[in-house]
């Protein structure tokens, strides 16, 4: 279980006030709020990225950054490296690649989409595919915890979708624990176990929403829609 009670201040401007919750093994949770609420600083804080008050544990035990792998906002890939360059960068800060890893690397593309396209570079590849790789890169490092930070946001909406679609099925293949921030109530719907609603600044949790739906979720049934209306009512307390 990784346990989250932090808070935190930029030059004496409380941003996030005592923000507290729990993730579970395996559970796909989703970070809403509205912009400025301290989202994305949250998701730094957890990776080790930004200094906090607080305390985070996971297993019982201090977190080691190690077990997070990131999924930036904007992609950050290398431009210099192939797609599988890419996937091994992780690997390489930690250790000599083996052949294993090689062998690994090439699973990992194949598993979210991108065989035929090793040796392609991020140049060559359409904006879905570059996100694709960007969690393929997060996911090479085997990290228990995976951070992602409004990854589909420079997207269209049809690719917007997909996308979606196949972050579902790539989490329910490695049922990785994953900390989702997004601004979007429908994407955090369709993608959540459950939804961690904030408050604006300085940020609170002003409540959860467990999402209770089969998957694959229909986006236009009855039952996504009331709690599209949950969360937005959570949203819109003060």
């Amino acid at each position: 279980m990784l346990e989250i009670s932090v808070s935190k201040s930029f030059d004496g401007l409380k941003v996030i006030e005592n923000i507290e919750f729990k993730t579970y093994p395996g559970e796909f949770v989703c970070v809403v709020g509205e912009s400025g609420c301290g989202k994305t600083t949250l998701l730094r804080i957890i990776a080790g990225l930004e200094s906090f008050e607080g305390r985070i544990t996971y297993r019982g035990k201090i977190l080691d950054r190690r077990s997070i792998g990131f999924v930036f906002q904007d992609d950050r890939l290398l431009p210099w490296r192939t797609a599988i360059g890419n996937v091994l960068f992780g690997i390489e800060i930690r250790k000599k690649v083996s052949e294993e890893d090689f062998k690994l690397a090439k699973e990992i593309l194949r598993s979210v989409g991108l065989q035929g396209f090793e040796n392609y570079y991020p140049k060559e590849l359409s904006g879905g595919m570059r996100q694709r790789l960007g969690i393929a890169r997060a996911i090479a490092i085997q990290p228990e915890i995976l951070l992602m930070d409004e990854p589909f946001a420079s997207l269209d909406e049809l690719s917007r979708a997909k996308m979606q679609e196949e972050l579902v099925e790539i989490w329910e293949k490695e049922k990785k624990t994953v900390i989702f921030v997004t601004h979007s109530i429908e994407e955090a719907v369709f993608l959540a176990s459950r939804v961690i609603v904030l408050t604006p600044r300085p940020s609170k949790v002003a409540g959860e929403v467990e999402i209770e739906l089969e998957r694959p979720r229909d986006r236009t049934s009855p039952d996504f829609n009331l709690y599209k209306k949950r969360v937005l009512e959570l949203l819109r307390l003060r």
